[in-house]
């Protein structure tokens, strides 16, 4: 009994693995995004980059620029390259609850902060790009999949968002510090 839970969960895991790879060879930044960043940035660095898993899903792939050799917190790029299928649903409780353990949130800034995640996540498929600029410390641009969705000059927002990805205690730690080009 136990022999054959394994080899379907092998099997399971052999077939789905190879499906959620499917993009693989595209690249993550691609000419579309690429054109957006350089209208922002004269010179286009890659800071590091790194794939996010859990479990057996490969869920996306993402790529850290700036404009200068050495990142700066103040302006850089980050762009994701989604491998599985998400609903909007999961992406939008995902983001608020990542904002919450870093930092204790009123309940108008949830509501507030849901509701514009409610507006610029759709359902992601695989092989499509969510891309988020950082112009200066209150200034940030989000696009999917080239679309320009929001401009926020929020600093706490635009923190809190960022740092999902990019601080030490994230809930991957070798993935914030390999993006970071630190590993």
């Amino acid at each position: 009994m136990v022999k054959n839970l394994l080899k379907i969960i092998f099997l399971f895991f052999f077939l789905f693995s190879h499906i959620s790879y499917g993009s693989e060879k595209e690249p993550i930044l691609d000419n579309v995004n690429k054109n957006i960043i350089k209208k922002h940035f004269q010179k286009i660095k890659l800071i590091g980059e790194a794939n996010y898993s859990f479990l057996f899903w490969n869920v996306y792939d993402a790529q850290l620029y700036s404009p200068e050799i050495n990142f700066d917190k103040k302006k850089f790029a980050l762009i994701l390259r989604y491998n599985k299928e998400i609903k909007k649903e999961l992406l939008v409780n995902e983001t608020i609850e990542d904002m919450k353990k870093q930092k204790i949130l009123t309940e108008e800034k949830i509501k507030n902060w849901t509701n514009i995640f409610n507006s610029i996540y759709q359902k992601v498929t695989v092989g499509s790009r969510f891309l988020c600029i950082k112009l200066k410390k209150d200034k940030s641009i989000f696009f999917y999949n080239g679309k320009k969705l929001l401009e926020s000059n929020n600093e706490e927002f635009i923190e809190l968002f960022f740092n999902i990805w990019l601080r030490n205690d994230s809930k991957n730690p070798s993935f914030s510090k390999t993006l970071l080009g630190k590993l």
